[in-house]
């Protein structure tokens, strides 16, 4: 075989439920030039004799004897990666046929990009549901980072060349994902394509269903170490009120939100960090998901809202403003008859 173009990356542990449909996904691509590697990480069920039941040249395995974790088996594949670019895979997801062929049109025309991603669409008990999308621009993204996570990761394709000299962290192995693109983030651009390339399985025995809590407290050292680029001092409870917007909690404080976000503002505006034109931006987003969120506060939460001059410098769309409005007018309406 010649040399790939591409990698395909795809971790096992355990995989074999969703396993066929994964790997036929990848090998019915409409692009073809690509290898498709496969690290087994101590699998104890049936996932290493269906990988062998396939008879492509495409297809490589590697086996480990024990389970070492995702981090540890994607820098396996990526030491052993031939392509110019490694696309992700995970062994429970569905690729459309013409991801492949997408992702890389769009790095081969945007050679400063290190690291892009796509949509995705929800699988859950068989059935499609909802989409999901990232912000695109790499600003916006490492913007994104202050919070959480700015890809969906089985999405990426990422540049052999980047990720050759920077690879997973071995450290934070429940959220090895975030704690990647905040230590890369300083190394490459990043991009989101706007369209959907992958078909996301939501199910019990995923990782982030089965050690939440402890992906939680990683996510928070992990956010608590970026912050501190763009915050040279923060107090504890300045950064529970950070967290507590990151994991979009109810029964938040919003007029302690209101000066947090202000203040992240202001910083940035002396530090020039980012740009303070797309910065304010993305802090008056969070502001308007902060207040859409907490509508327990009932009528008074449209004044709340108004009060910072963030509510000027982002704009909802139309139908979901309205249906802000009307739920919290019944909502008070309701109250004031109870």
């Amino acid at each position: 075989m010649n040399k790939p173009r591409i990698t395909v990356l795809m971790p096992v542990y355990n995989g074999e439920m969703y396993l066929h449909a994964a790997i036929d996904s990848i090998l019915k691509q409409t692009f073809q030039n690509f290898e498709f590697l496969i690290v087994d990480d101590g699998s104890k069920d049936r996932s290493i004799d269906l990988i062998l039941s396939y008879n492509d040249s495409r297809i490589s395995l590697l086996q480990n004897e024990q389970n070492r974790g995702t981090a540890h088996a994607l820098n396996q594949g990526i030491a052993n990666a031939k392509g110019d670019y490694i696309i992700r895979m995970d062994c429970d997801d569905i690729s459309l046929p013409d991801r492949i062929e997408h992702l890389v049109k769009f790095m081969d025309s945007h050679h400063d990009i290190g690291i892009a991603g796509s949509a995705m669409r929800l699988i859950k008990n068989g059935k499609l549901k909802n989409t999901r999308f990232q912000l695109k621009s790499d600003e916006e993204l490492k913007i994104t980072l202050l919070f959480n996570t700015c890809f969906f990761h089985p999405t990426v394709i990422m540049r052999s060349s980047i990720v050759k000299d920077h690879p997973y962290p071995d450290n934070f192995i429940y959220a090895q994902d975030y704690n990647f693109w905040t230590q890369i983030a300083i190394h490459t651009k990043f991009a989101n394509i706007d369209k959907i390339l992958l078909y996301f399985r939501e199910h019990p025995a995923q990782i982030s269903h089965k050690k939440a809590v402890l992906q939680k407290s990683n996510a928070r050292l992990i956010r608590k170490f970026y912050l501190q680029s763009i915050v040279d001092d923060f107090n504890d409870e300045e950064l529970e009120i950070h967290h507590q917007i990151a994991e979009t909690h109810t029964g938040l404080d919003l007029e302690k939100t209101k000066v947090w976000l202000e203040h992240l503002i202001d910083i940035n505006r002396q530090k020039q960090v980012f740009s303070p034109e797309v910065f304010l931006k993305e802090m008056s987003r969070k502001w308007w998901h902060c207040c859409k969120k907490n509508t327990q506060y009932g009528k008074e939460i449209l004044d709340i809202y108004r009060s910072s001059y963030l509510h000027l410098h982002y704009r909802p769309e139309k139908f979901k403003y309205l249906k802000f409005y009307s739920r919290n007018l019944v909502r008070h309406r309701k109250k004031k008859s109870d």
